[in-house]
């Protein structure tokens, strides 16, 4: 039982962590791979 709440913990935790990562990083497909001839 220990073992399992604390692979949910770490579940959350890895996945709050990941969440805020990949906010901050803010990079969206449309301006990633836009060009001077694509129009969005």
């Amino acid at each position: 039982m220990k073992a399992m709440l604390l692979g949910f913990a770490a579940a959350i935790v890895i996945a709050i962590g990941a969440s805020v990562a990949l906010t901050s990083v803010d990079h969206s497909s449309a301006t990633r791979f836009s060009s001077s001839s694509v129009r969005l």
